[in-house]
């Protein structure tokens, strides 16, 4: 565990503010529409923050708690009372539906880019977390769990789906997943990729047991949105544009200590009213122009963590599609690619210097999910389909609803 995370404490107790203390920017076609939520201290100390093209249906049904990051085009359907605890996030074009029922997330949840957690979902609000222990990393099986009285992180991955279910503290809900009503995840295990469950009894042939890395990948998710939301809502009360369209990101972190402007076409670009978010170092071949028509609605390019992003002249690109990257990493997407609606594009760790590779020509369906891969020239990957930790030659198909991880088909999508 990091230092930052061990001053935050994971046992802390911390209350959380109603919205009507938090500043947005209002009503609009009877849809909230949040500029950003800023509580805490000066300077950003202590704060929330929502980006500013995040919506909620109903504001008085939706209580945030401290230090939470909720990101780029999230949608809180709030019919019913959605309650998000300290220290979690929200990423790029998560959806949280409480349409029916209500929606809870406990302290520390973690939404990955494109998850959806729906009616009645209960995440992060029971359950244990690790025994010292297994906590410490010498074990990475260990199962031992300690008291229910701490709290710890919980996950649900990339383009994932829970609906009316239970994930207990230390659960992980991995990428392209379902979890369907009713069901329960047990503290300790993790949801395989691409798996549906339905009924409870699935759950142990499903699930797998976390270990001290998938431990160590939530805590270090919590800590840079901590630093996302206090630095975000610091940029805002700087400059209330600054959380729009084409812009900078706010720097000032050990990953990312620059604030730096988007290239697009070889000119530093910052337009607070373009419909999309481009944040950061991402230097792409198009300019500004050239994206808005090819370019769908609700895409965020966010180069906040892992910089740069170097994104050659793009096809097409379809709505909701997210690009963002780990602490350290980089993203390499090349000319004439296409991606489809819901593309997730995410950099992290690889043994190829850390980038994530998109050849020429590359055609990526619908929901897919590129994880810290490396794929050639004239190359598919299918609808709904998973590439993770996979270098493939130029030429590769993926098929539509395939898991590939490590250069290996895992199984099918599910759902």
């Amino acid at each position: 565990m990091s230092e930052a995370v061990k001053r935050r404490g994971f046992t802390s107790e911390r209350t959380s503010f109603p919205w009507q203390k938090a500043t947005a920017a209002g009503f609009l076609a009877g849809c909230f529409t949040l500029g950003s939520v800023i509580a805490g201290a000066a300077g950003g100390e202590g704060a929330s923050f929502v980006d500013s093209t995040a919506t909620i249906t109903k504001r008085d049904n939706v209580t945030i708690g401290k230090e939470v990051y909720i990101g780029p085009f999230a949608n809180l359907i709030s019919s019913n009372n959605i309650t998000i605890g300290d220290e979690s996030n929200a990423q790029d074009n998560v959806v949280i539906d409480a349409s029916q029922s209500a929606v809870e997330l406990g302290k520390m949840a973690i939404l990955a880019h494109g998850a959806s957690v729906k009616n009645g979902t209960r995440m992060g609000t029971e359950g244990k977390c690790p025994a010292p222990a297994a906590d410490a990393h010498a074990d990475p099986n260990a199962g031992a769990h300690g008291t229910a009285e701490g709290h710890c992180p919980s996950f649900v991955g990339f383009n994932s789906v829970v609906e009316g279910a239970i994930l207990e503290m230390d659960t992980m809900v991995l990428h392209l997943a379902y979890v369907g009503p009713g069901v329960r995840i047990p503290s300790g295990r993790k949801v395989n990729s691409g798996m549906r469950i339905d009924s409870q009894v699935e759950v142990m042939s499903k699930t797998a047991p976390l270990v001290a890395g998938d431990r160590t990948f939530m805590e270090g998710v919590i800590e840079v949105n901590l630093t996302f939301a206090s630095g975000y809502a610091r940029m805002h009360d700087e400059d209330s544009d600054s959380d729009k369209g084409v812009n900078y990101d706010p720097g000032m972190t050990k990953f990312n200590p620059f604030r730096d402007l988007p290239e697009l076409a070889g000119v530093h670009t910052r337009d607070a009213k373009f419909r999309n978010r481009i944040i950061g170092d991402v230097r792409m071949g198009n300019s500004l122009a050239e994206l808005d028509k090819v370019m769908g609605n609700h895409i965020s390019i966010r180069a906040d963590e892992g910089e740069p992003f170097i994104v050659g002249a793009i096809a097409s690109m379809g709505s909701g599609t997210v690009f963002h990257a780990l602490e350290g990493s980089h993203i390499e997407a090349h000319d004439g690619v296409v991606y489809g609606k819901g593309v997730i594009v995410h950099g992290g760790a690889t043994p190829w210097n850390d980038v994530t590779i998109i050849g020429k020509n590359v055609r990526i369906g619908d929901h897919a999910v590129f994880f810290r891969s490396n794929l050639g020239n004239d190359s598919y990957v299918g609808s709904r389909a998973l590439l993770q930790d996979t270098k493939l030659p130029a030429g590769t198909v993926i098929p539509d609803n395939w898991v590939v991880v490590n250069g290996q088909f895992v199984n099918r999508v599910e759902w």
